[in-house]
């Protein structure tokens, strides 16, 4: 009887997960800077602390801990057949609109063939496993902030694409199956799998 409340418990419990590329650091200082030169902007912001910013390529939500390892298996199959690859990271943008912005990101000068296939790639390997597609067109990106609510008049998005953000390329590598934490102080990153392309 005892041997079996063990694997009961550990389905119970669920994982916050996602599934994402590691930026460098080179990188993170830059969307610190830009965070710097943005605070003065009365509009309510929620930053998100550089070191916790990640190309995101699939939020999975709440996953049973017994179906972690097959999340890592089935993004494994996704990365096999591709080599690193480079990743080019420029400009600044919102969503929905400058007018009325929401989420506050930096963008990519372009979307890598790579990018894209190793996005597809994961999206057919998770729908195996019973996670459902995105229904919404790819668009990489890194969130630096989140305007906690609307604000009259709200300049921030104009303020943010008129910093920009210089061009920076670095070369992907890896893919990270990470679990998010949420905590008073902000979100906790810790990686589940470490797949590394090719």
């Amino acid at each position: 009887m005892g041997g079996t409340k063990g694997p009961e418990s550990r389905k119970q419990e669920v994982i916050r997960t996602f599934i994402c590329i590691e930026i460098p650091e080179s990188i993170k200082a830059k969307i610190d800077q830009l965070q710097d030169s943005l605070r003065k902007t009365v509009a309510p912001i929620s930053w998100t602390k550089p070191a916790n910013v990640h190309l995101t390529l699939k939020f999975l939500g709440a996953v049973p801990a017994s179906r972690i390892e097959r999340v890592g298996e089935a993004v494994e199959r996704a990365a096999r057949d591709l080599k690193p690859f480079q990743v080019d990271i420029a400009g600044t943008g919102c969503f929905p609109s400058i007018r009325n912005p929401r989420v506050l990101w930096v963008g990519f000068a372009s979307v890598s063939d790579e990018l894209k296939q190793l996005y597809n790639n994961i999206e057919d390997q998770l729908e195996r496993q019973g996670f459902p597609r995105e229904k919404r067109k790819f668009s990489p990106h890194l969130t630096i902030g989140r305007v906690r609510a609307p604000h009259k008049p709200n300049t921030i998005g104009e303020e943010l694409v008129a910093h920009g953000f210089e061009p920076e390329s670095f070369e992907a590598a890896e893919v990270i199956v990470m679990r998010s934490d949420l905590k008073p102080t902000g979100s906790i990153y810790t990686p589940q799998a470490v797949i590394t392309l090719g």
